[in-house]
């Protein structure tokens, strides 16, 4: 079986890059093939700007002494803040809006400090430490054939032969060189990325997917919103990004003429903003097959302020009970009453767990400084044919001065 690694540019390919909400189109045809289940792959070059003034304009890059970042958890996922999957025979399958905050709430839940430091995560910008989170967004600086000063040969090398005091005067005209993104004498290349999506198609199980019985397959990316997508002491008002040379990656081979079943991980996202001790959050999910329910938090003026970072786990404040309606596929009325806040938060690891994310762990989530609550279904239920209902009970006197954003992930399946 012979097998082919296909490249896919954007159908809306725009020569100078993207910015903030724009969509990036990707179109995958592949008559008598199939593509291979998770093994979707988004890269792209970024510039990321301390002072942005339009794609394609005078844009100031951001140098080693800029303090502009990404959340470090998940890296080159920040500038993501829609995910579309459509097919030709099946119509939208699935649309995760909120796209950067699943991302981290997954990747917060379950990666372990040793998994930032493979190979995968660093293709994605993903760090250990928020300071790390910095240099990801920066320029590179290359690695020979550079710009040098005074006297040095060309290419910044020293000769065979050299002596020693040579070799030390190439090292210092290195050392002193300008490698300031924005220098006369500019030798550095784009910060790049290589994001494996958190989109249905990469959560898979089963059979691969034919495209001759699918048709095309359309995935789009919305991008965020440069406040949300950046961070850090500098990160005012002006800074901004520029996507550049996306391309969409994936694995295939030739078509079997066989379709078996797909079952694919998904989550649909809704938000709220509770702004008194007691908040109740009812909602119509458009998920026929839900598992569970995740919830995290964020401080609403946290999450408006451009140098914080915005899709940060934060804790309910004086959170005293948390209680969960719905009905169960019998029809039979759940009121399901929190009041531990280990539980609460256990709960959520399991809902996670049973979707799919078997890493995460309790130990995880506290190593990565974030907190989620959740509850698992322990089945599959539709929830287009009822209300969901959350209710949060708080004794902080602060709600209607400090409004809290919460952003709940329904957990659910979908077949092909």
């Amino acid at each position: 079986m012979s097998i082919l690694y296909n490249e896919v540019q954007p159908e809306n390919n725009s020569p100078n890059g993207f910015t903030d909400n724009q969509t990036i189109s990707f179109v995958i045809k592949g008559d008598g093939s199939k593509m291979v289940k998770n093994s979707m792959r988004l890269d792209f070059d970024l510039d990321c700007c301390s002072t942005f003034v339009s794609v394609g304009g005078a844009n100031t890059l951001v140098n080693p002494n800029t303090r502009i970042g990404v959340n470090n958890k998940i890296g080159g996922h920040a500038f993501i803040s829609e995910c579309m999957i459509e097919t030709q025979a099946s119509g939208v399958l699935e649309t995760i809006s909120d796209y950067s905050r699943v991302a981290n709430v997954l990747s917060t839940a379950s990666m372990s400090e040793e998994q930032y430091y493979t190979q995968m995560a660093q293709a994605e910008g993903r760090q250990s430490c928020v300071d790390a989170a910095r240099y990801v967004v920066q320029a590179v600086a290359p690695n020979a054939n550079i710009q040098t000063g005074g006297g040095a040969p060309p290419g910044g090398r020293a000769p065979a032969g050299a002596t020693f005091a040579e070799r030390l005067a190439v090292l210092t005209a290195q050392v002193n060189q300008d490698l300031r993104p924005d220098a006369a004498n500019d030798k550095t290349s784009p910060a790049q990325f290589s994001i494996k999506p958190y989109c249905c198609l990469n959560r898979a199980i089963g059979d691969d997917v034919s495209l001759a019985k699918l048709g095309f397959i359309r995935v789009e990316f919305t991008l965020s919103r440069s406040q949300v997508a950046l961070m850090g002491g500098d990160a005012t008002g002006t800074a901004g990004f520029v996507m550049r040379n996306p391309r969409l990656r994936y694995i295939s081979y030739p078509d079997n003429g066989k379709q078996g079943k797909v079952m694919m991980n998904t989550v649909v996202s809704l938000r709220s903003t509770a702004n008194s001790q007691f908040h109740n959050v009812q909602a119509r999910v458009p998920l026929q097959n839900a598992s569970g329910v995740v919830i995290s938090y964020i401080d609403q003026a946290r999450a408006r302020d451009t140098r914080e970072d915005s899709l940060a786990l934060e804790q309910y404040p004086s959170l005293d009970r948390l209680e969960y309606l719905f009905s169960d596929n019998n029809q039979n009325y759940i009121q399901y009453p929190l009041e531990d806040k280990d539980t609460m938060v256990k709960l959520g690891i399991q809902a996670l767990s049973d979707s799919g994310m078997h890493q995460a762990t309790l130990n995880r989530l506290v190593a990565n400084q974030g907190t989620l609550h959740g509850l698992s279904f322990q089945q599959f239920i539709d929830l287009t044919k009822q209300k969901f209902s959350v209710q949060l009970t708080s004794s902080s006197v602060n709600m209607a001065t400090s409004p809290v954003e919460l952003h709940l992930m329904f957990l659910g399946m979908l077949e092909l």
